[in-house]
């Protein structure tokens, strides 16, 4: 009958004693393997921490966003004139709501007035949109390009 010996991590490299021979080794109970071996298939599972599946979702989510942002910025950029293009952002875009940042009142006035002028029926025609609202914020650009008119007065 072959016996069952269970090798250690490194025990392969190591050389053995003068002597001491495979025949040495004391006898592992085939009961007790199996009992290792059934707790090792029972142990609970290390949940996968890789991040791969949350950055593979945002990748998704932020092409599917930029997908109708990208066609409501260039919109954008058509029906309203430069000067107000430069010192605005789009914020966020869903099919009933565009919201745009502007720096100040100011900019959020001639923003209206130029969507009041036909900017609006421009942009609903452009993205098929008859519903199509559009309001604005004041704030601080996120990108720190456009908006720095009047941010620093003293």
């Amino acid at each position: 009958m072959r016996r069952m010996v269970r090798k250690t991590p490194g025990s392969g490299s190591r050389k053995r004693a003068a002597g001491a021979g495979a025949g040495d080794a004391a006898p592992v109970d085939p009961a007790l393997l199996r009992a290792r071996a059934m707790c090792e298939r029972r142990a609970p599972r290390v949940p996968d921490l890789g991040i791969r599946a949350l950055v593979n979702e945002v990748a998704r989510q932020a092409e599917r966003s930029s997908k109708g942002s990208s066609a409501a910025a260039e919109a954008w950029e058509r029906a309203l004139p430069a000067a107000l293009v430069a010192e605005t952002w789009i914020e966020s875009m869903t099919p009933a709501l565009l919201l745009v940042g502007v720096p100040s009142a100011a900019v959020a006035y001639a923003v209206d007035r130029a969507l009041a002028g036909g900017a609006l029926a421009a942009i609903r025609a452009e993205l098929r949109a008859p519903g199509l609202r559009v309001r604005t914020r004041q704030g601080r650009n996120p990108g720190g390009a456009a908006g720095t008119r009047g941010a620093s007065r003293r």
